[in-house]
């Protein structure tokens, strides 16, 4: 006799089951792995100073960043459990996902070409009409919304040159 509850062993032996089927743990022990190594870069980059940051300062900030929220999940998914790994692929709409890599493929290879304006309205719009309906006034007034607010913070106030395609006479 082992001095403890009858069923004990059976108990622990289920929690370590169920912690090994914890699909929170285990994407927050990915997302842990994928912070330290950013961190871990960033700081070979070079972090410089506080009034001259260094090339890697920002990049090793964004991995500590994400290693504390994903130390966050895992604690949260050791404590409090969840689903197994299967239950994060139930339900999934696979056609959906299809057709999203492939209009993300189509924008990629006409980016260039017809530009960033023109590329991105016509992804943002088509997403949100046909893969995740929105009404139409939803759909135009974020799309334009998202595409030129991005396109004038990059292009206008960060100086980062976006292509125009065939916009170029009017966006400069």
């Amino acid at each position: 006799m082992t001095g403890r509850p009858a069923g004990a062993d059976k108990r622990r032996q289920e929690g370590t089951i169920s912690l090994l089927r914890n699909a929170q743990m285990w994407g927050g022990l990915a997302w842990l792995a994928f912070g330290v190594f950013i961190a871990f870069q960033g700081y070979e980059l070079g972090l410089g100073e506080a009034r001259e940051p260094g090339s890697g300062f920002a990049i090793f900030w964004l991995g500590l960043f994400t290693t504390a929220f994903a130390a966050s999940i895992v604690l949260g998914a050791v404590k409090n459990g969840s689903g197994d790994l299967a239950s994060l692929w139930r339900g999934t709409r696979w056609q959906k996902v299809l057709l999203i890599v492939a209009l993300l493929l189509v924008f990629s290879f006409m980016f260039e070409w017809f530009g960033f304006v023109i590329c991105s309205l016509v992804l943002l719009l088509v997403l949100m009409r046909f893969v995740d309906p929105v009404p139409w006034t939803t759909a135009l007034i974020v799309s334009f919304g998202a595409t030129f607010g991005v396109w004038y913070t990059l292009n206008k106030l960060l100086l980062i040159q976006l292509p125009n395609g065939l916009l170029s006479p009017w966006l400069g």
